[in-house]
Parts: C-alpha cells; structure tokens; sequence
C-alpha cells in the first residue's frame, strides 16, 4: 500500500472523525466541536497536524505541538493523538508517522519528544 504522510487539510476533517471513533469508541463525539478544535489547530503555529493518506482516503492521524519546557531549558514536542485505521494497524504506517513527526521536531529545535497514551491501551504501549 502506498502511503502519502502530509500536513492535514481541512478536507480531512471528516475521516480524520471516523477515526476519532476508533479512538474513543465510548464516547460521544461532538463533530461542531471538534471541528472548532481542528481548525484552530490547523491556524495554530505550536500545533502540527499529519494526515497519512491512501486510495484518497485519510487511514492515519498524528496531532502534535512544540512547547516550551522549562525541564528541558528549551521547546519539546507533544504528541497529544494518534491513530492509525484499525484494520490497517500493523504495517509499519505508525512508525512512519512517528518518524516525520520526529523529522518535525527536530526541525523545530526540539530537545525531546513526549507522547501519552492512556493507560488501558496496552498494544500501544506495546508499539511506543
């Protein structure tokens, strides 16, 4: 399968969704709201968002942001979602999101990259 890992657009707006879905299967999502939340990212110049794209479709999303870090005396990148379709997972496409995010961190000066996951996520904890 040939992947595209790309800056997210607006347009990815709604499969980026589906996979919030598959995120968060119990929760309820509220699409006005996140879209607030998405495109404010998009405008944002700490946030960066990829979108892995194939057959036209968004399979991948990572969301991160460079901060400052007083810990580290300089900016750190976090990585606060990501998520690869489900019956895609497995293929080495979150590894390569991983490494261009790591691509933008250093670009952007970064000293360190964080990322959490939540505790009952035990194969992505695995792969991380």
């Amino acid at each position: 399968m040939d992947i595209t890992i790309r800056n997210s657009r607006q347009e990815d707006f709604q499969d980026i969704t589906v996979l919030f879905r598959q995120l968060w299967p119990g929760k309820e999502l509220n699409t006005d709201d996140l879209s607030v939340v998405y495109n404010r990212g998009l405008s944002s110049v700490t946030d960066k968002y990829l979108s892995v794209e194939a057959e036209g479709r968004v399979i991948g999303f990572c969301a991160m942001s460079v901060v400052n870090n007083f810990w580290q005396a300089g900016h750190i990148a976090y990585v606060y979602a990501m998520i690869v379709d489900e019956p895609l997972r497995g293929r080495g496409i979150g590894r390569n999101i991983l490494e261009k995010a790591f691509e933008i961190a250093k670009a952007e000066g970064c000293r360190k990259m964080e990322l959490d996951s939540a505790f009952h996520r035990v194969k992505a904890h695995e792969f991380y």
